[in-house]
């Protein structure tokens, strides 16, 4: 599943696009008022303000694939730049079911970002980490919902399927390149003290178009607005 653009909500983008053009270094495709897009690999990362003021504290997780072996490199990079997650002492994840690696850190906004190295992938490159190059795609965005069933059956009728080892509180979505994880709301992110909760998110896939996620008591809104 190749995710080609992710658009998020935040409080003020005029403070949260330096972190992403200067710190992360990515260039920037459009940054007019109230909104800017980024480019990370060949994804897009748009975030859009909104003047609801309970958007002062939406948060999301998504991730961006490095290759497979450069995860202690590219940990050496953004520990230089901005505080990295742990948890039990560690300040890596180690995934054997998905046969990976992760470091987490967060935004100004405190968005949960994660660099994840994948073993599966053929994707090794034999130079120094170099950010500009070696920071692939957007391949991870969180979904949370009080109804996963729901939103992976109506995520099965576009032709986007399970990912491996799913539970009651977790089903990823896509493949190797890209996924959806489908959560419970309230379930801790991995690496932080926060709890998942379910903000608007826009999300273009190559193989089922653009998607818009919202939610309600009841669980997500999923609509396909080709």
């Amino acid at each position: 599943m190749i995710i080609e653009k992710l658009a998020l909500v935040t409080a003020n983008s005029a403070s949260l696009q330096p972190f992403y053009s200067d710190i992360l270094g990515f260039p920037v495709i459009r940054s007019e008022q109230g909104s800017f897009t980024v480019q990370a690999g060949w994804s897009e990362l748009t975030f859009q303000e909104t003047s609801d003021e309970a958007d002062g504290e939406h948060y999301y997780h998504f991730a961006f694939t490095i290759p497979e072996n450069k995860l202690p490199e590219a940990k050496a990079w953004i520990e230089a730049r901005v505080p990295i997650g742990t948890e039990a002492g560690e300040d890596v994840s180690y995934s054997e079911s998905w046969n990976s690696h992760s470091v987490y850190f967060e935004d100004p906004a405190g968005n949960i970002l994660e660099l994840i190295a994948r073993h599966t992938m053929d994707n090794s490159v034999e130079r120094p980490f170099d950010p500009k190059q070696d920071i692939i795609c957007i391949s991870e965005i969180g979904v949370p919902t009080a109804d996963i069933p729901a939103a992976v059956e109506h995520l099965a009728k576009l032709g986007l399927m399970s990912y491996k080892t799913t539970n009651e509180s977790f089903n990823p979505i896509g493949d190797d390149n890209g996924l959806l994880l489908v959560v419970s709301t309230g379930r801790r992110w991995h690496f932080t003290n926060k709890t998942a909760e379910s903000f608007p998110v826009r999300v273009h896939i190559r193989e089922a178009g653009e998607l818009s996620f919202s939610s309600n008591e009841h669980g997500l809104t999923i609509e396909n607005i080709n």
